[in-house]
């Protein structure tokens, strides 16, 4: 089985040496995985990297014709979420919806309610087979009053907020110094079992603050295996209300009215359009739970530079656009893979194994060789072992990356500093922010195939492992390799909205020149490992 290793058995008297890396990588405590369509025909791959959080990633199929490439991925912590559409109201609230999409341009992002009447309530029932924590979601203002939170009836289960001001009962202020600022977020319940019902009420004026509270939704701890974690499947002929969020096609739309769906989802990619009765509001991920962005678009399972007569040709799929599918099989838990049709979208197992054949294409000089790569993904570790079969009579290699690394130093949108340091296995460490401002920096790290990243992000901290090598295979062409990383392709400063990008990659050890026949095989493996600390 490709990525186990068995340890000596016990009493044989050997003591293994300790592995390079070995805590970038550890397992998280994650136990499943899960499959959903991706926009623009792609993929989404859920993998569990912690006991309640996950990694997202994003497989491009921007042009059917190419090998996928997992082109980003995202932290998320794993809560089943009960929005407004699933709240019973009584008493006066005003009904409330976003005025825009994305993280920072918009106060809600779905459907909000707001009140300042002390006989207004929103009931909703939680719940799920393991034990749970609970949080509202609310938008925090500059006139946020308290909010009131009972369960069952009383307050002896909300033990993780107490009484602000002598209310004379627990509550919370809603008050920010940022008026309508978004997805905020407060834990008012822990160690919760079964089901329960939750009435949130206005509790009050605040100071400071003001006399008026906005809910977005109620959250409990979640898993990929729970039902409530991301919005429902779009359906037909289907009655939903002002600022209700499904998703379609691998996107997330808000209603931008009452009213009925129509008989065909929502295919727009962007902005506001109709799905032939009813408008929706597009986003690339779901209001809840946040995202957090620890890398950007860029290849992953390999890419190389090849000397071909004379031309160039680059290969590493939909970066570089030559390498052509010719077959392509996903199957989870070894059962081929069907889009799921109900619920929240997600196929949930424990192993998903994708395999693609494709052809190296060298422009006008026609294809250059086979390449099978084969992605197995298990909780919080994604495995890519790859071989190629050279078919023409020859070419040279000029580089060849049989890993690579791509990770965003700082994350513009959120305005936060996401990884702060990269480890190679000799325990050489590089700090990125010590290449602020600067570009063309490359820091080499001889004979290295492993990597170790360190990061935190608004949903935890986290460690990620990244090793590269060759396949024990006879005949097989690589065999020595290097790494180096670039802390600051753009020369990017820890500032404003844009983010610092930076890369890691193993090389193959081409130094002494590499020049491929036909019948050559070139085999190699990588491996990414993420694992949200404590």
């Amino acid at each position: 089985m490709i990525g186990v290793e068995l340890s000596p058995s016990a009493g044989s008297g050997h003591v293994p040496a300790p592995q390079p890396l070995a805590a970038f990588f550890a397992h998280g405590g994650g136990r499943s995985v899960a499959l959903a369509p991706g926009f623009e025909d792609g993929l989404t791959i859920w993998t569990e990297v912690g006991p309640h959080h996950a990694a997202r990633l994003r497989l491009d199929q921007t042009d059917p014709t190419m090998r996928m490439s997992w082109r980003e991925t995202q932290l998320v912590e794993l809560r089943n979420v009960y929005p407004v559409g699933r709240m019973t109201l009584t008493g006066s609230w005003s009904q409330l919806q976003t005025s825009g999409s994305g993280f920072a341009a918009s106060y809600t992002g779905n459907r909000a309610i707001s009140t300042g009447s002390t006989g207004a309530s929103a009931t909703v029932q939680v719940g799920r087979d393991a034990p749970y924590d609970m949080w509202i979601n609310y938008t925090g203002r500059t006139s946020g009053g308290y909010v009131k939170v009972e369960i069952d009836g009383a307050q002896s289960l909300v033990n993780e907020i107490a009484d602000p001001a002598g209310l004379g009962f627990k509550a919370f202020s809603s008050y920010a110094a940022t008026d309508l600022t978004r997805r905020q977020s407060v834990k008012v319940a822990s160690g919760l079992t079964g089901e329960h019902t939750v009435t949130l009420s206005f509790g009050g004026a605040a100071t400071p603050g003001g006399g008026a509270i906005m809910v977005e939704a109620v959250a409990i701890t979640g898993a990929l295996t729970d039902p409530h974690i991301l919005p429902p499947l779009w359906t037909p002929d289907t009655a939903y209300a002002m600022g209700d969020e499904v998703q379609f096609g691998g996107m997330y739309y808000a209603a931008r009215a009452s009213g009925v769906s129509g008989t065909a989802g929502p295919t727009h990619m962007s902005g506001i359009a109709s799905d032939g009765a009813l408008d929706w509001r597009v986003d690339s991920r779901p209001t809840y739970p946040s995202f957090a962005i620890i890398d950007y678009a860029s290849e992953r399972e390999y890419a190389a530079r090849l000397d071909v007569g004379d031309s160039v040709v680059e290969v590493g799929g939909q970066t570089h656009g030559r390498d052509t599918l010719d077959a392509r099989s996903i199957t989870l838990d070894g059962v081929p893979w069907v889009p799921a049709t109900t619920g929240n979208g997600l196929s949930v197992g424990r192993r998903i194994a994708m395999v693609e054949t494709s052809t190296w294409q060298g422009g006008g000089s026609g294809p250059l060789a086979t390449c099978q790569t084969s992605r197995a993904i298990t909780a919080g570790a994604i495995h890519h072992t790859v071989q190629v079969a050279v078919t023409a009579a020859s070419f040279d290699v000029e580089w060849f990356y049989a890993g690579m690394l791509p990770f965003v130093r700082w994350e513009g949108e959120t305005a936060a500093t996401v990884i702060e340091t990269l480890t190679a296995e000799n325990g050489t460490s590089v700090s990125p922010a010590d290449y602020a401002g600067q570009t063309d920096d490359l820091v080499a790290f001889p004979a290295t195939r492993k990597l170790g990243l360190t990061g935190a992000t608004a949903v935890g901290s986290f460690v990620y492992g990244h090793e590269a090598g060759a396949l024990s295979a006879a005949g097989n062409r690589l065999d020595a390799f290097d790494a180096f990383v670039l802390p600051n392709i753009e020369g990017r400063t820890a500032s404003g909205s844009i983010d610092w990008p930076a890369k890691a990659y193993i090389s193959a050890n081409v130094d002494g020149g590499l020049t491929l026949q036909e019948g050559d095989l070139l085999q190699f493996y990588n491996r990414h490992v993420i694992s949200v600390t404590p």
